[in-house]
């Protein structure tokens, strides 16, 4: 079985999520309008062409990453950036901190960086004495709420606007509307503005690292990532090593596919492109490994490593929808959280959200690099079961299964038992029966058709 404290972690995310009417609520939401915005964005676009010509590009990354690493450290160097190289999460926070402590830095701004959450940079920051301030609004309202971002690109989109308002009325310590959203938007820049003129550090992520210039590409709609990259005077970009692109035109392939894909809109707000520091400032890039060469060694996981973290995969999940991304996932949230978080966090960490998937391949339809999420999903689950084995009743039941003539035996005789129990019902409705009980505390099973 996979370490109590994980199993234990996972269950009582998912129960919460479970007795939470209101997440259901607000995602269902949330996937029915961005999936018709979506097919619209995508529709003046040749979608497939775009999908092939980036999967080319990032076919070529994978199949050749020291040598695009090389060369986008020696252009990034020469443009007078430091590069940085972390083997797992320990050491990516430990460089920043050793440069935040080189600096007497104690004020930390964070533009929104998945990558940031992976190594837990926040807490490691805290735990020395660093005040961080997320600036990115939903990455704020999750740091309020002391939470993990629920979703990659819109990491508050499992709340209500009442929930913020509530949220942010504590945080701010005075009344917050719970219906205007503008009045939130406001009270929130305020609040957040003068942290860029204050900070000695911004971090940033990337959503694109240009091999042929040493050019970090950011994609925001908001323009805190701008502000946390030229403002402070040290920046630091925090980018997984999957992110690299041979050239400007693979970046502008991928900008085409990812806010179509992200947010459903043609164009993001901004899109930053970054060679070198602010004249003056330093700049700082750490290129984060975490798991990722191990990926890129299993053939049947170097397609993850592709991922340009649009959460297209989470916006069309049946389970998503229904218990959110603190359940469906565990940073990473989403199909592709479930499977690369056996390569960041261990496969303890993986084995609750996996078990979720109900494998009904919307995720792969829609990916805007074509990953098999489906197939790699079903890959973990395998890992999974030949490392903590599976419960006695699943294994009998799969066992019976192998054997077709036994199976059939079986179902005869469980059609007869369950003939005192319909009294003119399809469905089995009672919580005392042994063996299925758990499965009837809460629904209904269908009888077995005669």
């Amino acid at each position: 079985m996979p370490d109590r404290a994980a199993r234990h972690e996972f269950d009582g995310k998912l129960r919460q999520a479970l007795d939470n009417p209101r997440l259901h609520t607000n995602l269902t939401a949330f996937q029915q309008g961005w999936r018709s915005a979506r097919d619209r964005a995508t529709g003046d676009i040749d979608f497939a062409t775009l999908r092939a010509d980036m999967k080319r590009a990032k076919f070529t990354i994978s199949g050749n990453l020291d040598r695009y690493l090389g060369e986008f450290r020696d252009a990034a160097v020469g443009a007078g950036a430091h590069v940085h190289d972390a083997v797992d999460a320990s050491a990516a926070n430990r460089i920043v901190l050793d440069i935040a402590r080189q600096h007497g830095i104690s004020l930390i701004a964070k533009s929104k960086s998945m990558v940031s959450e992976e190594i837990e940079f926040n807490h490691a920051a805290e735990a020395l004495g660093h005040r961080v301030v997320e600036t990115d609004l939903g990455e704020w309202i999750v740091q309020i709420r002391h939470e993990r971002p629920s979703h990659m690109v819109m990491p508050a989109v499992h709340l209500s606007r009442q929930e913020i308002g509530v949220d942010m009325s504590g945080a701010l310590d005075r009344e917050i509307s719970r219906e205007s959203i503008a009045e939130q938007v406001g009270s929130a820049r305020d609040e957040i503005r003068g942290t860029f003129f204050r900070a000695g550090m911004g971090i940033t992520g990337a959503n694109a690292l240009i091999a042929e210039s040493g050019t970090v590409m950011m994609v925001t709609n908001e323009g805190n990532g701008r502000l946390c990259a030229s403002l402070p005077p040290v920046h630091v970009v925090l980018a997984g090593i999957e992110k690299l692109v041979p050239s400007f035109e693979d970046a502008v392939t991928q900008m085409r596919l990812l806010a179509r894909s992200a947010t459903a809109q043609r164009i993001t707000s901004y899109t930053s492109f970054i060679t070198g520091p602010t004249p003056g400032h330093e700049m700082h890039i750490v290129l984060v490994n975490n798991g990722r060469r191990a990926m890129a060694a299993l053939p049947e996981f170097e397609e993850a490593l592709h991922c340009i973290r649009c959460a297209a995969c989470a916006n069309v999940c049946p389970p998503y929808r229904e218990v959110g991304g603190h359940a469906f996932g565990y940073i990473y949230s989403g199909a592709i959280g479930l499977v690369v978080t056996k390569f960041h966090h261990g496969l303890d960490a993986a084995a609750g959200p996996q078990s979720l998937c109900l494998s009904c391949n919307a995720c792969e339809t829609v990916c805007p690099v074509g990953i098999p999420l489906p197939r790699q999903i079903l890959d973990v689950r395998a890992m999974v079961v030949e490392e903590f084995g599976i419960k006695q009743p699943k294994r009998t039941a799969l066992a019976l299964h192998a054997r077709p003539r036994t199976a059939n035996l079986a179902l005869r005789i469980a059609r007869r038992m369950q003939r005192p129990l319909p009294r003119g019902s399809t469905l089995l409705r009672t919580r005392r029966l042994p063996f299925v009980r758990g499965q009837t505390r809460w629904r209904s099973l269908p009888l077995l058709a005669d």
